[in-house]
C-alpha cells in the first residue's frame, strides 16, 4: 500500500486489511489537520510528533474511562505489532520510492 503523509510517500507491506490501514492513515491525517490548525510550526516532523501525542492522549483517556490500562498480554501483543509495523516502514523507506 502506498502511503503519502506530510509530503513523504512510501510503500508499506503489512498483514493488516488494506481498508483498516487506510482508515488508520485517514485518522492520522485528520489529527495532523487538527494540529496544523492550532500551532504555528510547519515542520513536518514536529507536526507528526504532535499528532502522535494527541492520538496517544486520546488512547490513554479512553483507557481511563474503561478503568484499565491494558493487560500485560494485550500490551505485549500491541508492542509486537507496533515493532513489526515499524520494521516494515523502515524497510519501505530504505527502498527507492516507486512513483
Amino acid at each position: 500500500m502506498r502511503i503519502e503523509i506530510l509530503g513523504t510517500a512510501f510503500h508499506l507491506e503489512t498483514d493488516q486489511d488494506p481498508e483498516y490501514l487506510a482508515d488508520c492513515v485517514d485518522y492520522l491525517r485528520t489529527k495532523l489537520q487538527e494540529v496544523e490548525g492550532s500551532v504555528s510550526t510547519t515542520d513536518p516532523l514536529k507536526l507528526a510528533i504532535l499528532a502522535g501525542l494527541l492520538s496517544v492522549d486520546e488512547l490513554f483517556q479512553e483507557r481511563s474511562k474503561h478503568g484499565r490500562s491494558g493487560t500485560p498480554a494485550a500490551e505485549a501483543e500491541i508492542e509486537t505489532i507496533t515493532r513489526r509495523m515499524i520494521e516494515k516502514i523502515d524497510a519501505g523507506l530504505k527502498q527507492p520510492d516507486e512513483a
